[in-house]
């Protein structure tokens, strides 16, 4: 008997699930790999640049997607095997990306710049490091939505492929930047000349299964424009609140407490794997489904199975501390406590983070800025007894300021169920 938190049909998921997390296992090596090669060879201060432009760059490509990403899941599900409506509906999201990418540059560009000159970044260097993060950010626009089409199309082969080349390419052009001038701004350029290959054999793959040459679609382009009207209150704050920690840190802490935020943050590595896994086979699985029951089901059991593995991981932080701090190098030997915390962290973020996901997948955002104000009472409180200028005091704001996107995003997966099983009878 198939227990309770499996689908029935866990077999047929689990192997092509095994298939996609098999080369997934060996490309998260490369990536940990990588981003302990950076942890271990960059200075501590070299690797503050880097955690703050990292930090900037997913602050500007997250705003830049405000909606957008989740328009294409929930109305791509609908028209991804026509091929003329997916290319209208594909031109028409990446119009709009681009329109949102200049107000979030031209509001985050200033505050990379801000950082880096406070940290101690020179004038030039800050400068070198800012384009080579908006170059970087200019491909990994126009990759964000190409990717939904052979997620929708369950062009699972290629992903992984993908992901694989892509995490080989990394790991070698940071060996070649540090045998030559090694510093946070070769760190950052090499990404982004991975995100320019990306997005290179991306473009070469779509135009088998969308019309590149469709126009704007005006149908789509108001479903979208309704769907950001709806999430941008939201999608502001979640950036603020996803990159708290660096600019506390920042403003209250020290240069090295940002490098030991950015290196306990690479051992988090293993959830990339998930996040693979979702975007390529359960979103666009969970997106398509069409049914009450199967739709209900599937939402407990994926976050059944999460559960069991972030338990899993926390479990591991506390029995194996130092083993794990080992692998970061000798300088954040002594973050055993923070370890476990920033464990703790991590799980719950992703957990939020994916009923947030699977909520969206659906378009199920209807008053969604009720996590707003929310959060922001719960931080006021928090704030009052919390030392901030501490790593421990920072991952334990982050920790508790979750109780409020849980409890809002279970209450919009009722009532999406709800308004779903209503329809469904109906129709």
């Amino acid at each position: 008997m198939t227990p309770f938190f499996l689908p029935a049909n866990f077999a047929h998921w689990f192997k092509i699930i095994g298939k996609f997390v098999s080369v997934q296992i060996f490309v998260q090596a490369l990536s940990l790999a990588s981003g302990i090669f950076l942890v271990r060879t960059l200075e501590q201060q070299q690797y503050a640049y880097f955690t703050i432009a990292n930090t900037m760059q997913a602050t500007m490509n997250l705003l830049a997607d405000t909606g957008i990403r989740m328009s294409l899941s929930a109305k791509g599900g609908q028209v991804w095997q026509d091929r003329y409506r997916f290319g209208q509906l594909i031109n028409t999201a990446m119009k709009l990306r681009y329109s949102l990418a200049a107000i979030s540059i031209t509001v985050v560009t200033p505050i990379l710049i801000w950082m880096l000159l406070r940290n101690g970044a020179s004038v030039a260097y800050t400068v070198l490091i800012t384009i080579v993060v908006l170059l970087g950010l200019s491909s990994q626009l126009t990759t964000g939505v190409l990717m939904v089409v052979p997620h929708l199309h369950s062009q699972i082969s290629r992903v992984r492929n993908l992901d694989l080349l892509s995490a080989i390419f990394r790991l070698i052009l940071l060996g070649i930047g540090y045998l030559t001038f090694w510093n946070a701004g070769i760190a950052i350029a090499s990404v982004s000349v991975v995100a320019f290959f990306q997005r290179a054999i991306l473009g070469s793959w779509v135009s088998e299964k969308i019309d590149t040459d469709a126009p704007v679609n005006e149908e789509d382009r108001k479903f979208i424009i309704g769907t950001i009207t709806n999430v941008l209150p939201n999608s502001i704050f979640f950036c603020i609140q996803g990159q708290l920690s660096i600019f506390l840190i920042s403003i209250f802490g020290s240069t090295e407490n940002i490098a030991e935020i950015g290196a306990l943050g690479r051992l988090a590595v293993v959830f990339t794997i998930l996040n693979s896994v979702m975007n390529a086979i359960v979103l666009p699985s969970f997106s398509r489904c069409q049914s009450f029951a199967t739709l209900r089901k599937r939402y407990f059991h994926i976050l059944s199975l999460f559960l069991l593995f972030g338990l899993l991981l926390i479990v591991i932080s506390v029995v194996f501390p130092r083993e794990l701090l080992w692998i970061l190098g000798g300088k954040y030997s002594h973050l055993t406590n923070e370890l476990t915390l920033m464990m703790i962290l991590t799980v719950t973020n992703y957990l939020v983070g994916l009923m947030s996901s699977l909520n969206f997948s659906k378009a199920w955002v209807q008053q969604v800025w009720i996590e707003i104000p929310l959060r922001i009472a719960l931080q006021v409180f928090l704030l009052i007894w919390l030392d901030i200028s501490t790593i421990q005091g920072v991952i334990l704001l982050g920790l508790f300021s979750n109780i409020a996107p849980f409890i809002v995003n279970a209450m919009l997966t009722y009532r999406g169920l709800m308004n779903f099983k209503l329809n469904e009878s109906k129709s």
